[in-house]
């Protein structure tokens, strides 16, 4: 699988999380409705059939399964000026896709996981979210995984 395609991938995970937790869809409603769907990304429209199905099932899946304690871990490194209720969602849907695969995906570098997010959070922000993005995930991959560098 390329690069572009996992890269794609996530944009799509982190839109299905985002469209979970504006609408209640459930899981298997998300990731059943998938077919032919036109995903946007800022520079291009690309066909759903250039993701990678079982990365976002494991990745929708593994958040769903394991929320409590993935936002328990934004929460927990999370700097004093920001509160997690009061996150925009579309930020808690990239942070949790980006824990998740931090936390249980330890094949993937922490360093790639993170780049890949960083990148879908300029997709959707131009002001300081990346930044913060940035600066959370690399506090939390040095505790999650200790010894990756």
């Amino acid at each position: 699988m390329s690069k572009n395609s996992k890269s794609l991938t996530r944009l799509v995970i982190v839109q299905a999380l985002y469209q979970m937790e504006m609408a209640g869809t459930d899981v298997s409603d998300i990731i059943n409705s998938l077919g032919d769907r036109l995903i946007f990304d800022n520079n291009f429209d690309y066909l759903i059939s250039h993701i990678s199905k079982k990365l976002l099932k494991d990745t929708i899946n593994g958040v769903v399964d394991n929320q409590n304690q993935i936002d328990s871990v934004i929460k927990n490194n999370l700097s004093s000026n920001w509160r997690f209720n009061r996150l925009d969602k579309i930020l808690k849907a990239i942070l949790r896709a980006a824990v998740y695969e931090i936390s249980y995906k330890l094949s993937t570098p922490s360093k790639v996981i993170i780049n890949e997010y960083i990148d879908i959070t300029h997709s959707f922000y131009s002001q300081k979210e990346p930044e913060f993005v940035n600066a959370i995930l690399d506090k939390i991959a040095i505790v999650e995984r200790e010894s990756d560098g």
